[in-house]
């Protein structure tokens, strides 16, 4: 795997979570950014005049030779392609979650990464977030015995692009399951494996076109059961997280956000400093391009999340 003492990233997407991204970057140190490309020129030239770098075409930046790494943060439906091309030029990948659109074009870039000698991560934060990561840490711990339910929320108000960004073309963004919930698939496998069985609905009466607002239930080996929901139409952005067992529960609380652990020792808040996920993400895997550490999200990782929300989807009907 080549390496540098700084790395040179190439921005393909210059969209919100983009400029997440960038800010991690800028934040840590040990990497520059040297272009931006976007579906939009003046959203590439916006993003370059805060966080450096210049506009390029996508093509050109792919190819650019001082550009160790790429960042893709395109649509969904593009991953796959810039992806693949990304890493035919020999370029290093960090490809926002989820990985790609369809289960076909994953197992293409799992191929292609497999054979590149170039870093490929796929950006499921949640893992990198303090306070589920203790949570599992307890849970994997035995704190409150025997894993029996677990209900995680994950309620977003609308995308700031509004209805005209492709989030809101099904086609494209796989709806909340696909971009928003596929967070907390990543989440419980890491936690408790790959699910056994995986079943689907859609709330009409909040959602009558059935992909912005959804439960998803998982079923896995040994009895656990999980309910995810997640919307895009909720008044606010709203997270939360139970976990239950024979002996106790863990709760990330939706109002404050703090980890509690009740068992039968009694009930405490467990302190957890507060980390920026996205920074966190950022640093490891520039730890993985200069020093080849293990990474905690592989590519098999996030086709197997992908591969949950797909069947989520395919389980209502919509693919």
């Amino acid at each position: 795997m080549p390496k540098a003492s700084v790395f040179r990233f190439g921005f393909v997407g210059a969209g919100r979570i983009a400029r997440v991204h960038a800010e991690a970057l800028r934040e840590l140190g040990g990497a520059e950014i040297v272009a931006w490309s976007a579906g939009h020129w003046h959203n590439a030239e916006k993003a370059s005049g805060s966080f450096g770098g210049r506009p390029m075409t996508t093509e050109d930046l792919l190819k650019h030779p001082e550009i160790d790494a790429v960042l893709i943060s395109s649509p969904t439906p593009r991953h796959h392609e810039h992806t693949l091309a990304a890493l035919a030029q020999g370029k290093h990948v960090l490809c926002e979650k989820p990985m790609t659109r369809t289960d076909e074009e994953a197992q293409a870039v799992l191929t292609a990464a497999k054979s590149s000698e170039c870093g490929f991560y796929v950006g499921h934060t949640l893992r990198f977030f303090s306070r589920y990561a203790k949570a599992r840490e307890l849970l994997r711990a035995g704190a409150i015995g025997t894993l029996r339910r677990v209900a995680s929320r994950r309620l977003n108000a609308p995308p700031a692009e509004g209805r005209a960004s492709w989030f809101f073309d099904f086609a494209q963004s796989g709806g909340c399951i696909l971009d928003l919930m596929i967070h907390d698939f990543d989440f419980l496998q890491w936690c408790l494996g790959k699910p056994t069985r995986i079943e689907a609905e859609t709330a009409p009466n909040k959602d009558p076109e059935g992909w912005q607002h959804a439960i998803v239930h998982l079923y896995f080996k040994g009895g656990a059961r999980a309910e995810v929901e997640g919307s895009w139409l909720h008044h606010r952005h709203e997270r939360s997280l139970l976990l239950e067992g024979d002996n106790g529960k863990i709760t990330i609380d939706p109002d404050d956000g703090l980890l509690r652990l009740e068992n039968s020792q009694g009930a405490r808040v467990i302190d957890v400093s507060v980390v920026d996920g996205y920074r966190e993400q950022m640093h490891h895997f520039l730890e993985h391009l200069r020093s080849g550490a293990a990474l905690l999200v592989t590519p098999q990782d996030a086709a197997s999340a992908l591969a949950i929300a797909l069947t989520a989807l395919q389980k209502l009907g919509k693919e």
